[in-house]
């Protein structure tokens, strides 16, 4: 899909648009803190909104039969 970067790969939003429009097996997590996400009301349709800093705790809950694809602008 893009450039990998120490062993993650990057994509473009085209590419994740793309990827969802195909129906790739994706989950979108959206990482911003609880201000940024709920301020702004720009979100990629579907994404989960897991803070950053719960990560660690629930990544076991995350789909692993799943590309996980996260962003946090």
């Amino acid at each position: 899909m893009g450039d990998s970067v120490n062993g993650v790969e990057r994509i473009t939003a085209q590419a994740l648009e793309a990827g969802l429009r195909r129906g790739d097996r994706l989950t979108v997590l959206d990482v911003r803190r609880r201000e940024a996400w709920a301020t702004d009301p720009a979100r990629v349709p579907g994404s989960v909104w897991l803070p950053l800093e719960e990560v660690p705790q629930r990544a076991r809950d995350l789909p692993a039969e799943t590309h996980l694809v996260v962003y946090c602008s």
